[in-house]
């Protein structure tokens, strides 16, 4: 170690007394109130007028600057992420309160769709804390959470499978609550299993389950939900079933139109948001649809003067509430294993969100996983920053303590709800092709998703062509065992993407990859290209008289053209 010289004592007294000076400079700025540093912490400078003009902007400059874009680490001022964030939670709200609803209207007693709710976006606050954090596993190279801005909610993917073992359980003498618990085990073993798929490399996990793959599940989970979407337009599946519409106080036959009108006019609204809305609208679009649809179902009634509201959920729930309010005796319905186990692998082997599943299932819900909506929201406003994503969590948590809010939800008409849902559902549909064309389609992955295809969306347009008990009549089965076997085959084969899905794995682990690698179809429009400027370039060439001679001498052989009846 150097001894200190008289010019080194010097120069860090130097930095020293600079430091300080600095230092003493910041002090007297925050105590003489600088209304630039409050206005940088407080405020900030981010444009917010820009995300509130409508698309189209007489206002607008010509030569507008670009908006200045935040990383995911950048610092945002305190409004600027609450505003930020509550736009994130009014595009994930819809999403995430959508299949507490609908596994809410199961229940005869109609009060455990409010507890869902609420559940629903007091567990998506949390999860999608955890999945911000970014947080290491101690003692490995392991890390607990994405560290990116992304919001966590109630996936949809296990909703249909949900529906049915939920149908299956209660026609075989369970309540509902008994039916609702014994899937939250699966569930929870489900969620394990995922969490071991973490520990396994990508790159095996993406030969397994390739994109294509995925987003064919991701479809066919869309395509099989926009059904409930438009029973719900028409006025609810039990309605269509010769049931009690309970559209609030109306009840007109299903499809009649009133109905039809409320849906519509939400499908409208999502249509001139996204025509007209400011950059805040659109991202928000499903919330706003939602509640104008209210509006308009509140102030108007049926042809009879019944009203399509009512607000007996509202005054029956707590004013705040917490996760076990009410709570589902946890059981294990074991013939709905195999299917989510199959969702739980297909969704990906993200430690975060196995965790996140287990703790949703713990919180009496649905798994979880992440939106992809909000994926646009960081598009149009160019901040990634993860304290909008915290300030989401925040928003989404109020929300849910909150329990008139969650009950406001489910008293929402089921047209309304359906003309939202069945967008949303299609939306889904559309993303899975999206996936599945990204990365480019060959001859074998073709011919895979044309079979899965085929007994995936056949499955969805029919589902009793293997749950009519004509095949296999489980009730009649003595065994609880071999009960509970045929239980799981026709909860899996009558699940139109479980089925789809299935069939898809078993033939990318048996089909043999092609010899010859085929071309992306961009690779092939510029072949063609090519080519088609190589016969221009022939054509554009006569041959000589000599060349021709020799030509039309040659014999053809059988089956093919003379040169002369080419030429022509």
């Amino acid at each position: 170690m150097m001894a200190p010289t008289k010019d080194n004592i010097h120069e860090d007294v130097n930095h020293v007394e600079d430091a300080n000076s600095n230092l003493n400079e910041g002090i007297d700025t925050v105590e003489g109130g600088d209304a630039s540093f409050w206005k940088s912490r407080i405020v900030g400078d981010y444009d917010y007028g820009r995300l509130c003009m409508p698309r189209f902007n007489p206002w607008k400059k010509e030569n507008q600057e670009p908006l200045p874009a935040y990383g995911k680490d950048s610092r945002l001022a305190f409004l600027v992420a609450m505003f930020l964030g509550f736009q994130h939670s009014l595009a994930a709200v819809g999403g995430t309160v959508l299949p507490g609803i609908l596994i809410g209207m199961q229940d005869p007693s109609g009060q455990a769709g409010s507890y869902l709710v609420s559940y629903a976006l007091i567990a998506s606050g949390i999860c999608t804390f955890i999945q911000i954090m970014h947080t290491p596993i101690p003692k490995t190279n392991y890390f607990l959470g994405s560290g990116v801005l992304c919001v966590i909610a109630t996936s949809f993917a296990f909703l249909p499978t949900a529906q049915q073992a939920i149908e299956i359980q209660m026609k075989e003498g369970k309540t509902f609550d008994e039916a609702y618990g014994g899937l939250l085990g699966v569930f929870m073993v489900g969620a394990i299993f995922q969490s071991a798929f973490s520990f396994i490399p990508g790159r095996f996990l993406r030969r397994i389950f390739p994109a294509w793959l995925a987003g064919l599940g991701v479809f066919l989970i869309g395509l099989s939900l926009v059904g409930v979407g438009v029973q719900q337009w028409g006025g609810g599946g039990h309605c269509l079933a010769g049931g009690d519409c309970g559209v609030g106080y109306s009840n007109l036959p299903f499809g009649s139109g009133e109905y039809l009108g409320l849906g519509f006019f939400v499908m409208t609204v999502i249509i001139i948001i996204e025509l007209f809305g400011s950059p805040f609208m659109r991202s928000c679009g499903i919330a706003i649809s939602i509640l104008l649809g209210y509006l308009v179902a509140s102030l108007t009634s049926d042809r009879n003067g019944d009203a399509y509201t009512s607000m007996e959920a509202v005054k029956e729930a707590p004013a705040v509430l917490f996760l076990w309010t009410k709570t589902f005796p946890i059981g294990f319905y074991a013939p709905a294993l195999l299917p989510t186990l199959f969702d739980e692998t297909v969704q990906g082997g993200l430690l975060a969100d196995a965790v996140n599943s287990f703790l949703s299932a713990l919180a009496m819900l649905l798994p979880s996983t992440t939106l992809s909506q909000n994926i646009g929201i960081i598009s149009l406003t160019k901040v990634a920053a993860r304290d909008a994503g915290f300030a989401c969590a925040a928003w989404m948590f109020l929300y849910g303590v909150f329990g008139k809010f969650g009950a406001f939800f489910t008293s929402i008409p089921l047209p309304v709800l359906g003309g939202c849902s069945t967008f949303l559902f299609a939306n889904i549909a559309v993303s899975g092709i999206k996936v599945m064309t990204t990365h480019g389609i060959d001859r074998r992955s073709r011919f895979i998703m044309a079979v899965s295809g085929a007994f995936g969306i056949g499955t969805i347009i029919v589902p009793q062509w293997f749950a009519s008990g004509n095949f296999l009549d489980c009730p009649a089965m003595e065994d609880p065992f071999a009960r509970g076997v045929c239980d799981a085959v026709v909860i899996t084969l009558s699940t139109g993407y479980a089925v789809g899905c299935l069939s898809a794995l078993l033939l990318n682990t048996i089909l043999p990859a092609d010899d010859e690698e085929e071309i992306t179809e961009a690779e092939g429009h510029d072949l063609l290209g090519k080519a088609t400027k190589s016969v221009d370039d022939a054509e554009s060439a006569e041959p000589s008289s000599d060349e021709s001679e020799e030509l039309a001498a040659v014999e053809p052989q059988e089956g093919y053209y003379t040169y002369e009846e080419f030429s022509a």
